[in-house]
């Protein structure tokens, strides 16, 4: 049977509570004289030691000129080396925005058409990335030589994927992976491609080609979601949705995530805003939980003055979030422990130079003053920054980890 999974928001008063109770069965069991008896112990198996997952999460990867610029051969060189930490989890999804079809297709990280070359896909284990969800409108930029290409490297690199395929077959198959015994199916959709819509396409979307979540699409996810419930103990759904550089939710996004915690969907991880948006638990009619993350912005770009965005949100360009949580088996149920919030800072300064990934509790104003965006916008400034982040996540109850 399906077990719900929620966020424990009273992690410690519980772990004290139990603690407190073995303390007073240790010290009871020393204080007897009689024989042990032969009665089972019913309450063994509950007091055994729970198996935890770490999941980690990231916004796009979003590989930009500046980085090719930047990188020698490119190589991520110290890029990560700050928010590694937070990156090195038993299970890590990344949302791959770009097709990595190699240098003979020809690198691109401009003019919206992007290319990524085969090291990339040879380096993401290294900072560890073990999953890469690859539903999104650029999944197409190089046609299907680059989604089949884009494919081949990840599985070289054993790297695990889901959200476009080869064949109709494979798209077919629900992604599961088996992490520490806790089987997990993965699916991610996008609201459409920039290549249109093409025979032979095995991409997953989840509106029409006018956009419209419509009857069809509907169904489409509430089968898929029923045959990933069959495989699995807990559904994870990453979703392409939304309009960029803005907080503000599209009636769309919010009919899809109801729609989700209807279909009794764990985890929803959102993208394509380029910026963070705010992250909830819904709760449907029958007391099932749905934790959403509407949009973990990015966390690999480079384009200083993104000409669609407002002076704000190109500041948020560079301003993603990553999320750590724990998956614990207890009892009947799965739930989310210790969830919290890494809010990163993606710094580059004049030129091209010292591009670093930071953790913005690490983060202050005498790096923001250096950071190129600084050059063309006042409000790159760490309290503002900060406040903004804040202002994102304080209705979510979760661990803000921004100091």
């Amino acid at each position: 049977m399906k077990r719900r999974v929620h966020v424990d928001s009273k992690n410690k008063i519980g772990v004290a509570v139990v603690l407190l109770i073995i303390y007073l069965v240790c010290i009871f069991g020393l204080m007897q004289t009689t024989p042990p008896t032969t009665t089972p112990n019913t309450t063994a198996e509950t007091t055994q030691p729970n198996e935890r997952v770490r999941v980690a999460l990231t916004g796009d990867f979003l590989w930009e000129q500046g980085l090719y610029d930047w990188m020698d051969h490119y190589q991520f060189g110290t890029y990560f080396d700050k928010v590694k930490p937070y990156l090195q989890s038993d299970l890590t999804i990344a949302n791959h925005e770009v097709p990595i079809g190699g240098e003979e297709l020809g690198i691109s990280g401009t003019e919206f058409t992007f290319n990524a070359p085969k090291q990339i896909a040879q380096q993401l284990p290294s900072i560890g990335i073990n999953f890469a969800t690859l539903a999104n409108n650029h999944t197409l930029d190089m046609g299907l030589k680059g989604l089949n290409n884009t494919l081949q490297f990840l599985d070289e690199a054993g790297i695990a994927h889901t959200g476009a395929y080869r064949n109709a077959d494979d798209a077919d198959k629900i992604k599961v992976v088996d992490v520490k015994g806790i089987k997990i199916a993965i699916l991610a959709y996008t609201y459409d491609t920039n290549v249109p819509r093409i025979e032979g396409n095995h991409v997953s979307y989840f509106l029409s080609e006018n956009l419209t979540f419509d009857a069809a699409h509907r169904e489409k996810l509430k089968a898929d979601i029923k045959k990933a419930k069959a495989q699995s103990d807990l559904v994870f759904v990453a979703m392409h949705w939304g309009t960029e550089f803005t907080y503000e939710l599209t009636e769309t996004q919010k009919e899809v995530a109801t729609f989700l915690n209807e279909q009794e969907v764990d985890l929803v991880i959102g993208n394509h805003p380029h910026t963070v948006q705010k992250a909830e638990q819904k709760t449907n009619a029958n007391g099932y939980h749905t934790l959403v993350f509407y949009s973990l912005g990015n966390t690999v770009s480079s384009d200083v003055q993104v000409s669609r965005a407002t002076p704000d949100f190109q500041v948020l360009y560079h301003i993603g979030a990553l999320v750590n949580l724990d998956i614990v088996k207890k009892d009947s149920r799965y739930q989310f422990e210790n969830v919290k919030i890494i809010p990163i800072v993606n710094h580059f300064e004049k030129g091209d130079t010292n591009y670093q990934l930071v953790p913005l509790k690490d983060y202050n104003q005498e790096m923001a003053a250096k950071h190129t965006q600084a050059i063309y916008n006042a409000d790159f400034n760490y309290e503002w920054i900060k406040n903004q982040m804040k202002t994102v996540f304080s209705s979510s109850g979760l661990q803000l980890l921004d100091e």
